[in-house]
């Protein structure tokens, strides 16, 4: 239990409630969940009534297409939320999967007692309330880079776009970026090995110098 109110306490979302309303008003409604590598804790239309905070492990967001294709979405990761996309809406279906991608705790939380007053005071829903608008806004705009990154034609503007991002984010020229290599081309939506070539050509062009997920970028991308 203390584990978990030391989690909920760091969170973005949860940390705007003060210790007392989490350890008595909270934490009794919490449970914990635990999956291993590659089971699914969400599928497209599944409803989802409950916010979930990642304590350990990874969970890999996923748009999956009939032909078998896959386009990464994002990657949450000890402190993520899950499902603060989806418990606002009035359908509360999901459009993605969210997968594991190693072992991976989950603490649930039911969203209701956190929308209207209950457990918590009117105050303290307002402020969860405040919380959830800027996370969202937040996610809204990593969508929006992710859409720009995507409208670039071809695989070198979309590294280049990427990376300048992460450049701009980090304020350096060097940074790590937080996807395999894997993960980086499913979320570029273009085939791995092709991405692989294309790193090390643009190493060879003298545009990048990178490390497995540590890059620098060496020349401003045009």
């Amino acid at each position: 239990m203390e584990e978990w109110l030391e989690a909920l306490k760091r969170d973005r979302l949860f940390g705007s409630l003060g210790e007392e309303a989490l350890r008595h008003k909270l934490l009794p409604l919490a449970a914990e969940r635990h999956y291993a590598a590659g089971e699914v804790l969400l599928r497209p239309q599944q409803t989802e009534e409950r916010l979930g905070l990642i304590l350990e492990g990874r969970v890999q967001i996923l748009q999956l297409f009939p032909s078998g294709a896959s386009s990464l979405m994002a990657v949450l990761r000890p402190g993520g939320l899950l499902g603060v996309d989806l418990v606002f809406t009035r359908t509360l279906a999901s459009p993605y999967h969210a997968v594991a991608s190693e072992d991976t705790r989950v603490l649930y939380l039911p969203a209701a007692p956190l929308t209207r007053p209950g457990p918590l005071t009117p105050e303290e829903c307002m402020a969860v309330m405040r919380q959830a608008l800027l996370i969202l806004s937040h996610d809204n705009m990593k969508k929006h880079y992710r859409l720009t990154i995507l409208s670039q034609r071809g695989l070198r503007q979309r590294v280049l776009a990427y990376l300048s991002m992460q450049a701009t984010r980090r304020k350096s020229a060097s940074f790590s970026i937080p996807f395999s290599r894997e993960e980086l081309a499913s979320y570029l939506c273009v085939n791995r090995s092709a991405l692989s070539h294309e790193l090390r050509q643009m190493e060879q062009d003298g545009l990048i110098r990178f490390r497995k997920n540590r890059f620098t970028l060496l020349t401003p991308p045009e």
